[in-house]
């Protein structure tokens, strides 16, 4: 432990210039205390460069993210993986009224290009593995208010689901209704609640991938006040800069929010609608309806991971902090070999006083007396030494300040001397 003691001053990393008063042959003057300093700060360093490093790998510096909100006049969304869901909790029956057979309510998905609508409707029966749960798992809507046909873009498209009251106008190929007596006592009591669901995702900054969430509202499932509700999609654009040194962007585009607006009306509202956008007569009573939108509102942000520069920029500024420390260091080396330089110029003239042994200031501590010398003679030894400390101390200070006026009388006389 003793040689370990005696050797850690080489450590030492802020060791001041020695004098030429001292007859020492090293350079500098370094102390223990400085060089414990220069360990705890180098262990400090160190060690907080691999903590931040760790912590940018894992990606758990937070990122620098900047969230906009903007108009947009054109945007496509394709439907897949049945990322609209609608379901029907029935509290008072287990009477599926979506199913193909023995059909009481058909749920028609109709496709408007533009103001128009073209295309015959889609029923979108369930199934016997997932009853009461209507799917929209194709299709494509697209947000285009400035159409003009000529600039290759899509035309405005949104789709209709409409929860028809099944009838033979309504029967579509490969169903078949189920008894009117069953539909009007079906229609004549209260089912619950229509949820709606739709899979939205949102951006993991610490991975860059998508994360899937779900979004749900409800309302009755009221036969004969039916709801008129728009969904309006809201899109998200993400920009990513991934990149260690220089810029690396990469775009996702996803659905992150989607808003539900609805109005009463009656039951024939949304066979009027149909059959004016068709310019078809249709005549059936509505139980409810859904109209998807994009919406004109949409987020972008953009998302910058930090790079090595800004890694090192954080631990250097930290670690300049860690090196405060050194301005104690560097003052407890230049006292002490200011202590040091005097008590070699005092013990020169005086070698009686080499006998004192000084602390860890190279200031007195103690002397080595004889065992029957009393304790006022040490005062006066102690007394003696700080005496000489000082008038040592002034000496040199004088010396110092002789020098310099003789250095700058030097220079002065040889700028005259040029000068002639």
């Amino acid at each position: 432990m003793n040689k370990i003691l005696n050797t850690i001053d080489k450590f030492d990393i802020f060791e001041v210039p020695i004098s030429l008063l001292t007859n020492t042959k090293a350079s500098s003057y370094q102390s223990k205390l400085g060089g414990i300093i220069t360990i705890i700060i180098g262990c400090f360093s160190l060690t907080y460069f691999l903590y931040v490093i760790i912590q940018w790998i894992d990606h758990q510096i937070p990122p620098i993210v900047s969230v906009k909100q903007q108009t947009i006049s054109y945007a496509e969304f394709q439907l897949s993986n049945s990322i609209i869901q609608l379901e029907l909790q029935d509290f008072v029956g287990d009477v599926d009224p979506f199913r193909k057979e023995n059909n009481i309510i058909t749920p028609n998905l109709y496709r408007i290009l533009n103001k128009t609508i073209i295309d015959k409707p889609f029923p979108l029966f369930t199934s016997e593995e997932k009853p009461f749960k209507i799917f929209i798992s194709n299709g494509t809507i697209v947000l285009n208010n400035d159409y003009k046909g000529d600039d290759g873009r899509l035309e405005m498209t949104q789709l209709l689901l409409v929860l028809e009251s099944c009838s033979n106008l309504t029967i579509v190929p490969g169903s078949y209704n189920a008894d009117e007596n069953v539909i009007t006592e079906y229609l004549s009591k209260l089912h619950g609640f229509l949820f709606l669901s739709i899979k939205l995702n949102q951006l993991q900054y610490s991975t860059g991938e998508l994360e899937e969430i779900e979004k749900q509202y409800y309302t009755a499932l009221e036969t004969q006040k039916p709801l008129y509700s728009q969904v309006m999609l809201q899109q998200q654009e993400s920009i990513i800069d991934d990149g260690i040194l220089f810029n690396n962007y990469e775009n996702y585009y996803f659905l992150n929010n989607y808003e539900l607006i609805h109005q009463q009306v009656d039951n024939l509202f949304a066979s009027q609608v149909v059959g004016a956008m068709s310019k078809q007569f249709t005549q059936f009573k509505s139980i409810g309806s859904y109209l998807f939108r994009i919406d004109n509102i949409a987020v972008s942000e953009t998302i910058t991971l930090p790079k090595l520069g800004q890694i090192q920029a954080q631990v250097g500024s930290i670690v300049q902090v860690i090196f405060l420390l050194k301005y104690i260091a560097l003052y407890y080396n230049k006292m002490l070999l200011e202590n040091e330089l005097l008590h070699e110029i005092v013990t020169m003239y005086y070698p009686e006083l080499k006998k004192i042994k000084l602390n860890y200031f190279n200031q007195f501590e103690s002397y080595e007396q004889q065992e029957d010398s009393s304790k006022s003679s040490l005062q006066k030894v102690k007394y003696k030494y700080k005496l000489c400390i000082q008038r040592a101390k002034e000496k040199c200070e004088n010396d110092i300040e002789l020098e310099q006026k003789f250095k700058l009388i030097s220079t002065i006389f040889e700028i005259v001397q040029q000068q002639q």
